[in-house]
């Protein structure tokens, strides 16, 4: 493909938005990906729940401990958010939170049986960080994008998401691939400080190239911050009814969220537990699914640019809801694969098209804050989804019903996702 084409095509993608400034935003979530999969999702649980603490008691404590981490987090979010918004320097905060995150997961390899205590530390300071990184990085959206390209920005940083965690999976693969057992225990703790490296290089793009709005700066200390954050989230409580397009949106969106989290959480299970199918078969099916991913998220925000972000909002939640349906009744390892493969074309897809969306409705003197608060809705959501999924499971013992009981969920927020305007009013 010539250069001058390829750079034809870029133009059009990204039309009046900085190119650099907006491609080195979408990396971020391309290098975070590789804590979210392998810290989050993959190698440091089975580390946890069977060296740190032990097998019997390790599923307990694990889910205590990102529970609790998610719950700071999200109880943050709101205040470190109005406190951006209050003293301009969002870029700093973003930056010293991500660096935060990242130190922490390199001091995981300090971690080991007996060692409970530093563990859960560690890893409470390094999520928390993460959670507060992640929110104040999605607040910069509006900033790298334009109301026209906002969707296929923000798709295009969800799809190189999935594909950063996919290289970081497979680059890392001969460490982990044998275990933690004897020698091999080293070099299975090694993919924590290089998955903190991983993050670090390809977060660096980020750090200098997104440009923060020249602001008359307020320079306060730090405890008049803090009051001035936990006032200014209490007044926006309050005062709700004039921000009532971002209020729905955020009930909308914590019910998406919510029906999310628990299929991400319980879709390996399920296809091993009602499926049958093996480990191998489901780390292929995983690869599949994230390769997907990547272009669908960029062509349906491409899609939600030009269509607006409310139709293809709702369309991905019917295409969610049709996809629970199917699952809940499906018989073969054919369909559950046909499945998975319609999953890949709105699992980040939703998620991105929600992001831009409320980027365009959210009030710029206050946009840190209300990401802060969509960041709050969402981590409730991860603590009460997948408790229900859980329960509905071992209740019945069928995990048929259990999948089949999100389909409500995708129900209710379409309807409130169809009730609002699609810019914002203030």
């Amino acid at each position: 493909m010539p250069p001058t084409f390829f750079m034809k095509l870029l133009n059009k993608f990204f039309k009046e938005a900085n190119k650099k400034e907006a491609i080195s935003w979408a990396f971020y979530d391309f290098a975070n990906s590789s804590y979210a999969l392998l810290i989050l999702s993959f190698i440091f649980p089975i580390y946890f729940k069977e060296v740190v603490v032990g097998i019997e008691k390790g599923d307990f404590y694990w889910g205590l401990l990102v529970s609790i981490s998610i719950l700071i987090g999200g109880l943050l979010a709101p205040i470190i958010g109005a406190i951006a918004d209050y003293d301009s320097r969002k870029k700093i905060k973003f930056i010293i939170f991500a660096l935060i995150s990242m130190i922490g997961t390199a001091f995981l390899f300090f971690t080991g049986s007996n060692k409970l205590l530093l563990t859960s530390l560690i890893f409470l300071i390094s999520n928390i960080a993460f959670e507060l990184a992640q929110t104040l990085y999605d607040s910069f959206l509006a900033r790298v994008s334009t109301k026209e390209t906002v969707g296929r920005i923000s798709g295009m940083a969800w799809g190189l998401g999935y594909i950063g965690g996919v290289v970081a999976m497979l680059v890392f693969k001969p460490l982990y691939e044998n275990g933690y057992a004897g020698d091999f225990e080293f070099g299975y703790k090694l993919v924590f400080p290089l998955t903190a490296l991983f993050f670090l290089l390809f977060a660096i793009p980020s750090f200098i190239f997104i440009k923060e709005k020249a602001e008359s700066r307020n320079k306060e200390s730090l405890s008049t911050l803090i009051k001035h954050g936990v006032k200014s989230v209490l007044g926006t409580i309050k005062n709700l009814k004039q921000h009532k397009n971002i209020a729905w949106f955020l009930l909308g969106f914590y019910f998406v969220n919510d029906a999310l989290v628990t299929f991400f959480a319980f879709t390996p299970i399920y296809a091993r537990t009602t499926f049958g199918m093996e480990f191998k078969e489901i780390f292929i099916l995983l690869l599949i699914v994230q390769i997907v991913a990547f272009p669908a998220a960029t062509i349906l925000g491409l899609l939600s640019d030009r269509k607006g972000s409310k139709k293809i909002l709702l369309f991905t939640i019917a295409i969610w809801a049709i996809i629970i349906a199917l699952l809940s009744v499906a018989t073969t390892k054919t369909m559950f694969y046909i499945l998975a493969l319609l999953t890949a074309l709105v699992i980040g897809s939703s998620q991105a098209i929600a992001r831009s969306w409320l980027s365009k409705l959210v009030p710029d003197e206050k946009r840190f804050e209300f990401f802060g608060f969509n960041s709050f809705a969402s981590k409730i959501a991860a603590t009460t989804g997948p408790v229900l999924f859980g329960v509905i499971s071992v209740a019945t013992g069928n995990q048929r019903f259990a999948m089949a009981a999100l389909i409500p969920f995708f129900i209710i927020a379409f309807i409130i996702f169809a009730r609002i305007k699609e810019e914002k009013t203030l």
